[in-house]
């Protein structure tokens, strides 16, 4: 009984001595995905921070896009108005003119009575 003993004894430390050997290697591999991890995770920070400063870039453009727009349509309230003043200037130099040719031809002597003898 003693030999029969002694033999699994040894058995159970082989397997005892196997699975120290299989949770030193498993160790060896979660210490592995461990450092894996933290460098995506520095990754990810490091990309979420570009991100950021991309959409703030974005953001900034976007701004900057609204402002022309409200200069723009500013601009083109002006020109509007310019317009409307010249062709409001244009339609009464027009009538001065007719008016004035009116009165000129009334005046003129080619418009008066021939001379009688």
């Amino acid at each position: 009984m003693s030999i029969e003993l002694t033999n699994q004894i040894k058995q159970c430390e082989q397997m005892i001595q196997q699975l120290m050997s299989q949770t030193q290697q498993a160790s060896q591999n979660y210490q592995q995905l461990l450092q894996q991890e933290q460098q995506n995770a520095a990754q990810l920070q490091e990309l979420a921070q570009r991100e950021q400063r991309a959409s703030q870039v974005i953001q900034t453009a976007l701004q900057g896009h609204q402002v022309a727009m409200q200069q723009l349509q500013q601009v083109q309230q002006v020109c509007r108005q310019l317009e409307h003043s010249v062709a409001f200037s244009s339609n009464n130099n027009n009538n001065f003119m007719y008016n004035g040719q009116q009165q000129s031809n009334t005046n003129s002597p080619y418009m008066q009575q021939p001379y009688r003898i």
